[in-house]
């Protein structure tokens, strides 16, 4: 396990990675996938859920168990990263470092991070001007990797978005040429978890624009400039529960 940090938030704290491997000192020619989190900073389930995964996968390296093996598998296969908390100044913002209970949804300079990402409609240009230090930082940090899959843990909700986030009009299907890989992916994660199941939404999962069209998003922007599949996963209705 390595500790990098991919950036600087506008307030200064670090934006951290782990990256967990079996040789996290190269670069292996292998899958590359990514785990982030709480962009929005007062959706804090994925923050503490992806530090606990980090324990779970060390913790289980190496060991004889069932459990113990798959892990061992997948990290001796894969270049594993993981960022539980993409926007600390929203996270923390009023309590220093010592409490999440006045986070907010936007950045230090009041930016939703979420909107702010170059988008194939209405903001076309690929380059990192103009944006938030936060979202200049991602978008170096993924130019660096060639990430084949991608989760980025919301709340607020139960369900399992994929692309395309964006259409005319919203409300309306916008359908991406991965539609099918995305509807059998979404399903496999939704059918593990029976809150999802019954979150309100068919099968435990939806196309984002169908739900509701987003413009500046980031599974778009990564599908769309780098190939990277990524969906946006709402853990829990509760954003920010005690």
């Amino acid at each position: 396990c390595r500790l990098d940090t991919i950036g600087y938030s506008v307030q200064g704290r670090l934006l951290l990675a782990l990256k967990i491997s079996d040789k996290v000192i190269r670069n292996e020619d292998e899958p590359e996938f990514l785990y982030t989190s709480t962009m929005h900073g007062d959706e804090t389930v994925g923050y503490v859920l992806l530090l606990r995964l980090a324990d779970y996968l060390l913790t289980q390296y190496g060991q004889g168990t069932q459990e113990g093996v798959r892990v061992s598998n997948l990290i001796d296969n894969m270049e594993i990263w993981i960022n539980p908390l993409a926007n600390p100044d929203g996270t923390y913002r009023l309590g220093g470092d010592t409490t999440v209970s006045n986070a907010r949804r936007y950045n230090f300079n009041g930016v939703d991070l979420n909107r702010n990402f170059p988008d194939r409609i209405n903001d076309t240009v690929n380059t990192g001007n103009g944006r938030q230090p936060e979202t200049r930082a991602f978008m170096e940090f993924a130019r660096k990797h060639n990430f084949t899959l991608s989760a980025n843990f919301h709340g607020g909700a139960q369900v399992v978005n994929y692309a395309w986030d964006n259409g005319t009009p919203s409300g309306t299907y916008s359908m991406c040429p991965d539609d099918q890989w995305f509807i059998r992916l979404s399903r496999k994660y939704a059918t593990t978890n029976p809150d999802m199941m019954n979150g309100g939404f068919t099968n435990g999962i939806t196309n984002g624009c169908a739900w509701y069209a987003i413009y500046g998003g980031r599974q778009d922007w990564i599908y769309w400039w780098h190939g990277g599949r990524e969906t946006t996963i709402e853990l829990y209705n509760t954003k920010n529960p005690p």
